[in-house]
């Protein structure tokens, strides 16, 4: 597989510029990155407070949540998938109308309008979490700039991210303060507007092996399949995604029950807790960045500290986080504040971790294709495990989140290779 520059070495001045080129690429990805990024964290910390005003219960919500997955489990897989052979970017616009309109019809208090949002939405979740990244790995490549330096914009990304979540938390807080649950939404329709406009302005098109005149859903998702059955590294990292990110779903839609239940229903400033959760994942991106350049230049023992490892130790800290909500959550809402943040310090750990992982072993024909499709199972585990939300107590759906992480991590130390 063509990766573009690998390992030799490069004279100073020419290292130099394409450094220089590298920086001006970074900045171009990541300015569309971060708006995409903070148009949906900005709708985070008020959706359970947006569809409580409109006297929905846990299960309805459970309900809209379930519709979302499902949709990222079919259509966004066909859509995502398409971007290969359709061109990326333009799937990227696509994700803008789809955005757009999945916020206009969740300002309406209307049940089946709320359904058909999350459909759009779960459409638009799927390609944001594959077709942006796609996108960026193939022209990362096709402008030949070193392999290895895909890690440093997964880890910058991951920090800049969570930077835009805390600012984004923070803005939520006052937007509902002075206009109600719908003004995040509102300025979230403006981000998402403005992601259109520089993706048309500043990005060029790139496809995977087939083209734009030769689109064959069928063919690309069974080069995908093929691709991902072939490959014992992409099926570990497939399940590792699915187990953390599954666990990652459950928890948004419990944490502000979870904590409102252990505070006995007292008003939480949710803007501003979602913002030090997000402090968390700062931390937890700036240390996967120490690890990445200890590596490189410090002691020995820091070799050790391969991606992979990195994703075990996310998964391990998040299986002990979920331990600890599921236990203690009832009775001591500083245990389940110190399990929150514990939680959120993993996923800065797991995104640049996972992210790097499936730049290396995913082939660049089938990208998009496979990421799509690793996001099968965890939509469609979500899905499964919101359906008997009624049935299962906060505790239960914790310990299930534990047992997830931890069953991902020993796969991912006992079966991954390099």
């Amino acid at each position: 597989m063509t990766e573009g520059i690998l390992n030799f070495d490069l004279d100073p001045e020419h290292e130099f510029q394409l450094s220089k080129k590298f920086k001006a690429f970074q900045i171009q990805y990541l300015a569309v990155y971060l708006t995409v990024m903070g148009a949906d964290w900005i709708q985070g910390p008020y959706l359970y407070k947006l569809y409580n005003s409109y006297e929905l219960d846990l299960t309805q919500i459970a309900m809209l949540f379930l519709t979302g997955f499902v949709s990222g489990a079919f259509a966004g897989t066909a859509v995502g998938s398409l971007a290969d052979s359709w061109g990326r970017k333009r799937v990227c616009i696509v994700f803008c109308f789809t955005m757009m309109s999945a916020i206009t019809l969740r300002l309406v208090n209307s049940y089946p309008l709320l359904f058909l949002s999350h459909i759009l939405s779960g459409l638009s979740t799927a390609l944001l979490y594959s077709v942006f990244e796609s996108w960026y790995v193939s022209e990362h490549t096709s402008r030949g700039f070193p392999a290895e330096w895909r890690s440093r914009t997964f880890a910058l990304a991951t920090l800049l991210n969570s930077v835009v979540a805390i600012l984004a938390g923070l803005l939520a807080n006052l937007l509902v303060d002075i206009w109600g649950f719908r003004a995040p939404y509102i300025a979230s329709m403006v981000l998402v507007g403005l992601v259109g406009l520089m993706v048309t302005t500043t990005w060029s098109e790139n496809y995977g092996s087939n083209q734009f005149k030769d689109i064959d859903l069928m063919r690309t998702l069974r080069s995908g399949l093929t691709t991902m059955i072939k490959s014992k590294n992409i099926m570990i990292i497939g399940i590792a995604q699915t187990f953390f990110e599954c666990s990652m779903y459950i928890f948004v839609l419990l944490y502000i029950p979870a904590i409102e239940n252990a505070t006995k229903g007292d008003d939480l400033p949710l803007g501003y807790l979602f913002s030090t959760m997000m402090i968390a994942v700062m931390v937890g991106s700036m240390t996967f960045q120490l690890f990445e350049q200890q590596a490189k230049t410090g002691p020995r023992f820091f070799l050790h500290f391969t991606e992979d490892r990195l994703l075990t130790m996310a998964l391990g800290l998040a299986s002990c986080a979920f331990m600890l909500m599921a236990y203690h959550g009832n009775t001591s809402t500083t245990t389940l504040l110190m399990a929150y943040h514990m939680f959120e310090f993993t996923t800065g750990l797991y995104y640049p971790s996972i992210s790097s992982l499936k730049a290396e072993a995913i082939p660049e024909e089938t990208r998009a294709a496979v990421m799509t499709l690793l996001r099968i199972p965890m939509n469609l585990s979500v899905g499964l495990i919101m359906w008997h939300v009624d049935d299962m107590s906060t505790a239960m759906m914790f310990s299930i989140c534990g047992i997830m992480t931890s069953v991902g991590c020993f796969l991912v130390i006992a079966f991954y290779r390099h």
